[in-house]
C-alpha cells in the first residue's frame, strides 16, 4: 500500500516531533508535573532520527503525526512512538501510521511489532488487532506500569 503524506523524517525534524510528542501526551489531560516528567523519554533528537527509522506523516511543511521503530531483536521490533496532533486524533492518522509501521517492520525482516502504550491508548491498539500480553514498568513515571502488546507481523 502507498501512503503519499508518510515520509522519512530528517534529521532536522526531530524537535517539531518531539514537541508534537509532548502536545499529543498532553491531550489526554495529564498534569504539567507528570508531562515535565515524561519531556525527556518524549524528547526526539537529531541523532535519534538518524539511528532510528522514523517516519512522518505531514502533508505540508507541519507534521501531523509520526512513528519511530528500534530493534530489540533479530525477529522483533518496538513500536517506540506513534503519536498524533491533538486536533487529529480520531481522523485515521494514528491507524494510516500504525499500517505503515507494520509494512515498515515486515519489509525489514521483523517478525513482532512489540507496542508499550499509553493506558489511553490500549483500545486504539486492541482495535488494530495488537494482543495485550503484559505490562511494562515506565521509565519516566515511578511506580507506573504501562500496557504491552504484541502485533504478529507474519498475517
Amino acid at each position: 500500500m502507498s501512503y503519499p503524506m508518510i515520509r522519512a523524517a530528517r534529521p532536522e525534524d526531530a524537535e517539531l516531533l518531539g514537541a508534537l510528542a509532548l502536545r499529543s501526551k498532553a491531550h489526554w489531560g495529564y498534569s504539567p508535573e507528570f508531562l515535565e516528567a515524561c519531556r525527556a523519554e518524549l524528547s526526539i533528537s537529531p541523532a535519534y532520527v538518524a539511528q532510528h527509522p522514523t517516519f512522518v506523516l505531514s502533508p505540508g511543511d507541519e507534521p501531523l503525526g509520526f512513528y519511530t521503530l528500534e530493534a530489540l531483536s533479530s525477529t522483533d521490533v518496538e513500536l517506540s512512538h506513534l503519536f498524533v496532533e491533538p486536533a487529529e486524533i480520531g481522523r485515521g492518522l494514528g491507524r494510516a501510521l500504525l499500517s505503515h509501521a507494520r509494512e515498515e517492520a515486515r519489509r525489514r525482516g521483523y517478525r513482532v511489532l512489540v507496542i508499550q502504550s499509553d493506558p489511553n491508548a490500549a483500545r486504539f491498539y486492541e482495535a488494530c488487532g495488537a494482543r495485550r500480553v503484559g505490562e511494562r514498568r515506565s521509565a519516566s513515571i515511578p511506580g507506573r506500569l504501562l500496557p504491552l502488546f504484541e502485533l504478529d507481523l507474519s498475517r
